[in-house]
C-alpha cells in the first residue's frame, strides 16, 4: 500500500497541505462567525437577495466570507487539476496546479470586473451589485461542495473510484452554473432588464472569460514540467 501511494500523483504531500490548509480555514470561520453558515444557504437558495443581505450580510469587508471565497477557489483549482491530470491531459505537479490555480482566480475576477462594466455603461445598476454577491455565493457552494469529491479523488478506497468520482464533480458543477444562470435571468427580469440584454450578458460576462481561458489553458499550463 506504501508503494502504491508513493507513486500515485493524485495523492501527494503536497495535496495534503492543501487540504488542511481548506480545512484549518473552514474551522476558524466555524469559530469565528458560524451565522455565516445560515447566510450562505440561504442567500444560495434564495431567488432575490434581499437589501438587508446585501447591506449587513454579505460584504467582501467581511473576513469570513473572503475567507470561505479563498477556500473554494482553491478547491475549484485542486479540483480542475485532478481532472486534467486524471484524463492525461496535463502532467502532474504543484506547478502545474499553481497555474491552474491561476487561471481559475482570473476566471472569477474577470466575471466581476465584466459586471461592474456592464453596471457602468447603463445608467441603472439593473441588478449588477446584487449578482455579483450572488456569484460569489455560488462560487462559495460550489468549492465547499466539491470539498468530499476532491478528498476522495485524492484519497479514494479504491482507485477505480475515480473514474465516476470526476464526473460526479463536473456534473454538480454544471448543475449550480445552470442554476446561477436561471438566477442571472429572475434578478434582471426583476431589475426592469429586458431578455435580450439578459442573453447578452450570459455571453459575455460568462462565457467569454471561460472560453478565453480555455483557449489560452494549452499555453499557461501545458508546459513542461515533472511531478513533484
Amino acid at each position: 500500500m506504501d508503494e502504491l501511494r508513493a507513486i500515485d500523483v493524485l495523492g501527494k504531500d503536497w495535496v495534503v497541505g492543501v487540504l488542511l490548509l481548506v480545512f484549518g480555514i473552514v474551522a476558524w470561520v466555524n469559530m469565528a462567525s458560524p451565522r455565516q453558515w445560515t447566510v450562505i444557504q440561504r442567500s444560495f437558495f434564495a431567488f432575490r437577495l434581499g437589501k438587508q443581505s446585501l447591506r449587513d450580510e454579505l460584504s467582501l469587508q467581511d473576513r469570513t466570507l473572503v475567507a470561505l471565497l479563498v477556500v473554494a477557489l482553491v478547491l475549484i483549482g485542486l479540483f480542475s487539476y485532478q481532472v486534467v491530470v486524471f484524463n492525461g491531459w496535463v502532467m502532474p505537479g504543484i506547478a502545474v496546479y499553481g497555474r491552474i490555480q491561476g487561471l481559475v482566480v482570473a476566471v472569477l475576477l474577470a466575471r466581476i470586473l465584466l459586471l461592474r462594466g456592464l453596471a457602468g455603461l447603463t445608467d441603472s445598476d439593473g441588478g449588477t451589485a446584487e449578482y455579483v454577491y450572488t456569484l460569489i455565493t455560488f462560487t462559495i457552494v460550489l468549492g465547499l461542495v466539491l470539498l468530499p469529491v476532491a478528498m476522495l479523488i485524492a484519497y479514494p478506497f479504491h482507485t477505480a473510484w475515480r473514474s465516476w468520482l470526476w464526473l460526479v464533480g463536473v456534473a454538480v458543477a454544471a448543475a449550480v452554473l445552470l442554476f446561477r444562470w436561471l438566477r442571472a435571468a429572475v434578478i434582471g427580469v426583476g431589475s426592469g432588464v429586458p431578455l435580450r440584454y439578459i442573453f447578452i450578458y450570459l455571453c459575455a460576462a460568462e462565457s467569454l472569460p471561460v472560453s478565453v481561458a480555455l483557449q489560452q489553458a494549452p499555453h499557461y499550463i501545458l508546459l513542461p514540467s515533472q511531478p513533484l
